[in-house]
């Protein structure tokens, strides 16, 4: 790489730390891309898992996980990568002020434009990963992977298995345009799971771009460790192109889901 080259749209991802003696936000680091391409959108999703109620700075089990949903891979323009990140000790040797790169996560079927690696959801045990992939014209996708090293095993490097796909089907059995996986959040134990699907269609009422969300239970059957549907929320408006499930959030315990809807018209009295 020449000094000063600069790719376009390439990304970066900051780190801000507190300080509590005067209540501010300072940046800490910048994370910028493992590899050196344009248009790799790396920093697209995120998400911080930090495992345990009493987790400070100095608590070693945090991982980060950075999208990057643009990557290419050789001619496969748009695949999409997901980067695994592990807190720990810097430079010199005693303070907790590094991430380091350490696993890079693939989708189970890369593919041009798959953009894998547009959001991404995870507990706090940073065990149970979901990450969508949203191309546009596309139903999506979210791929559900389970951390398979480095719990009990003493293993020193991360691994992810992938333990099931979710996709995104409209009423009348079409796949298209859904959005589904466009958002995701999941509760801090990973049993529930919601996913937001702002381009879904009701064939019921002819309401287009609607938009729907979908609450997936982990386990539910007590024997299986992937992600049942328990319940679909449609929008509660009959209004076109409302985009409802566009962004979504859910609380620790995961009994209180926010959902936004980006394109609602708002009338003024």
């Amino acid at each position: 790489k020449t000094k000063g080259t600069r790719f376009d749209d390439s990304g970066l991802v900051k780190i801000y730390l507190w300080n509590p003696s005067n209540n501010l936000y300072s940046v800490l680091s910048t994370i910028t891309p493992p590899t050196d391409s344009a248009s790799q959108n790396f920093g697209f999703s995120h998400k911080i898992c930090e495992p345990g109620l009493n987790s400070v700075r100095t608590t070693p089990a945090k991982y980060l996980f950075v999208g990057a949903p643009g990557l290419a891979d050789g001619d496969q323009t748009e695949e999409g990568r997901v980067y695994m990140y592990e807190w720990g000790i810097g430079a010199d040797g005693s303070t907790y002020d590094s991430w380091t790169q350490n696993l890079t996560i693939s989708s189970n079927e890369p593919a041009t434009g798959k953009r894998f690696g547009h959001a991404i959801a995870a507990n706090d045990n940073g065990d149970i990963l979901a990450v969508s992939s949203l191309a546009p014209g596309n139903a999506g996708k979210v791929e559900i992977f389970i951390r398979t090293s480095q719990g009990n095993d003493g293993s020193t490097q991360n691994s992810f298995a992938l333990a099931q796909t979710l996709t995104g089907v409209s009423s009348d059995g079409s796949s298209l345009n859904t959005a589904f996986g466009e958002s995701i959040a999941m509760s801090k134990d990973g049993t529930t799971l919601i996913i937001g699907a702002p381009g879904v269609d009701d064939g019921s009422t002819g309401q287009i771009d609607g938009g729907a969300v979908y609450y997936y239970k982990w386990n539910a059957d007590g024997s299986t460790n992937t992600y049942t549907l328990q319940q679909t929320i449609k929008a509660p408006e009959t209004q076109n192109n409302m985009k409802f499930g566009t962004t979504i959030d859910i609380n620790q315990s995961g009994n209180r889901v926010v959902i936004g809807s980006e394109r609602f018209a708002t009338f003024r009295e």
